[in-house]
């Protein structure tokens, strides 16, 4: 059977996208933030949303307004602390990488090629 591509978790496909266009914010640390996750309620369910967009970190209100016009469906939980739990484990999932690198592994996901990473 074919597939069409593999399913990504939006927020880590957030962070490599943000890698893959250089819309990282640079920190004073030297670090990158990609996502800089918040926990919104939407129709009363926890939500995760990003706080990245076009390279600048939004305020939180600001930043719903844009996951909720993205069309994407961001990751939820019964209650906001099993919402942490999984923001934690997408964080550990996350890996620092180049644009180019970012692009390429983009690409294989949408292929569906999980046997190259």
């Amino acid at each position: 059977m074919e597939q069409e591509g593999l399913k990504m978790d939006p927020i880590l496909e957030h962070h490599y996208k943000n890698l893959a266009e250089n819309k990282a914010v640079k920190n004073e640390d030297g670090s990158v933030s990609t996502v800089y996750t918040a926990q919104v309620d939407v129709d009363g369910v926890p939500t995760l949303i990003p706080t990245v967009w076009d390279g600048k970190i939004l305020e939180v209100s600001e930043a719903a307004e844009k996951a909720k016009a993205s069309g994407v469906k961001w990751p939820t939980a019964p209650t906001h602390p099993e919402l942490r739990e999984y923001d934690v484990f997408l964080h550990k999932e996350m890996k620092p990488m180049e644009p180019e690198e970012a692009r390429k592994f983009l690409e294989i996901i949408k292929a569906g090629k999980n046997d190259n990473f």
